[in-house]
């Protein structure tokens, strides 16, 4: 069930650190804007109510504000005041969507018909999505896994095949892709991934989910530590003092809270339909509300809770959209 990442081959490029060195820096100054401006009152995005939504790529609190986005195979979807709607612009295929406090980064392809190149390399936009800003890599590579600090704003990247800039390998960027060094990744076990997250504040700190394990790193992914039992983790979240990560092992799944000061776990409650067929591949925690949280399923079920888990409403069942 965890998406697979690259062959044993990249596995061994990861540990030796075999492209730049964890100093070395490269360089791409070019951020023009992939979109007109438009209004700012515009309305881009419509309610809907009978579309199926699934193939989700992500899932975040854009801006410091009460809305939820998730990026999926064909545009954005926003769920705000307990209806969900759709961008009717810009309806890419966002890959390795990552919110933010100022708006979210991704990857990923154009859509149909656009006159953008693909891929779109590492884009930004402030404005939900109306406009994009291409940071580095357009045109070139698709970063499937993608971090950034909700407000440090560091960007970290998987990068699978050998682009005109960086070999494959585990790198960040401070600069939002204008300098980028590679992480030495030492203590990193891994066959399959299932995501990469940063710390939002801390950018030093950053997480990969595993089928080994949780592991997490204090020194910009240098060296990694376990943090889990060592069984397959899918997905990890990071607040301000904790982070969310969930793990299964046979039929059993567990989502947990763990303390970052001194490791000290909590199990949450999920609900039923979560399971070893059906485990959560996206976790995302309101920014200023912690105890509501968002889960997303394998089978595009989509659960939230307002209580720390005590709780849960159905959002989506199956991409179908509850009312």
């Amino acid at each position: 069930m965890i998406k697979k990442l690259f062959s044993l081959f990249l596995l061994c490029n990861l540990l030796t650190a075999c492209s730049l060195g964890a100093n070395e820096k490269t360089k791409d100054n070019d951020t023009e804007i992939l979109t007109d401006e438009k209004d700012d009152n515009e309305v881009i995005y419509k309610e809907i109510k009978d579309e199926k939504i699934d193939h989700i790529h992500g899932i975040g609190y854009v801006g410091n504000e009460d809305k939820l986005y998730l990026a999926s195979h064909d545009g954005l979807l926003r769920f705000s005041n307990e209806k969900w709607s759709k961008i009717t612009e810009n309806k890419h295929d966002y890959m390795g969507f990552q919110a933010t406090d100022i708006g979210f980064y991704s990857s990923g392809h154009p859509e149909n018909g656009s006159e953008l190149k693909n891929p779109l390399g590492i884009i930004k936009s402030t404005d939900e999505g109306k406009t994009l800003n291409k940071l580095a890599f357009y045109g070139e590579t698709d970063f499937h896994y993608l971090a950034a600090g909700y407000n440090s704003h560091i960007i970290y990247v998987i990068n699978e095949s050998k682009n005109s800039r960086l070999n494959s390998g585990f790198y960040y960027s401070e600069d939002e892709g204008e300098n980028w060094a590679q992480s030495k990744t030492q203590g990193l076990s891994f066959y399959n991934i299932g995501n990469i997250a940063t710390h939002p504040a801390k950018a030093n700190i950053v997480a990969i989910s595993t089928d080994q394990g949780l592991f997490i790193s204090n020194d910009y992914g240098d060296s990694f530590s376990l943090s889990s039992q060592s069984q397959p983790v899918t997905s990890v979240e990071f607040r301000e003092k904790s982070l969310l990560y969930f793990t299964l092992k046979g039929d059993k799944v567990s989502l947990y809270k763990q303390e970052l000061s001194d490791l000290k776990e909590e199990a949450i409650p999920l609900p039923k339909e979560v399971n070893g067929q059906n485990p959560v591949m996206y976790i995302s925690s309101h920014p200023e509300k912690e105890e509501v949280i968002t889960v997303v399923t394998y089978e595009s079920d989509i659960y939230q809770t307002k209580d720390h888990g005590q709780s849960w409403t159905t959002l989506v069942s199956k991409g179908k959209i509850q009312s």
